[in-house]
């Protein structure tokens, strides 16, 4: 074992794996490690720059507080199987009147995209849950509700 390859492998003890790290590489230099949060932002970034997506589903309080935290939103679930090949589920808040077949092809499409250039991690589903629809354009309710704001069912 040369040099650099033992100063890899001391680097790779002294930095412990933890349960949010999905992608772990060595290299002469050091290891690079992947944190689940990293991705998650991926996934919201992609998400959300698809037309069509309003947010991500859920209490916007709580996913708030996760935020602040430092974990991803429970919108958000990223499953790793064992040849470190990731399933992806999203949960969202679609604009009212779009296609949402159309809008969810397009958030599949771009979750891989994003995913696989930026962390060169082989994505092999994404699963989008359409929640909610809404029509930002309507007019807000008495009580603060939105009129065009459909809860889910069940």
């Amino acid at each position: 074992m040369n040099q650099s390859s033992k100063n890899a492998a001391e680097l790779e003890k002294a930095v412990p794996e933890t349960d949010a790290t999905i992608k772990e590489t060595t290299s002469e230099l050091g290891v690079i490690k992947i944190h689940d949060n990293v991705l998650a932002a991926l996934i919201i970034h992609a998400a959300l720059g698809v037309d069509g997506v309003l947010r991500l589903a859920g209490s916007a309080l709580v996913d708030g507080l996760v935020g602040i935290v430092g974990s991803h939103s429970r919108s958000i679930e990223i499953n790793k199987n064992e040849d470190g090949k990731l399933t992806i589920a999203v949960k969202l808040v679609l604009r009212f009147g779009v296609s949402i077949p159309e809008v969810a092809l397009a958030v599949q499409r771009a979750v891989i995209e994003q995913v696989e250039q930026s962390a060169g991690i082989t994505v092999v589903g994404v699963n989008v849950i359409v929640q909610q629809l809404e029509d930002p354009d309507a007019p807000a309710a008495e009580g603060g509700l939105e009129l065009g704001a459909m809860p889910p069912i069940g």
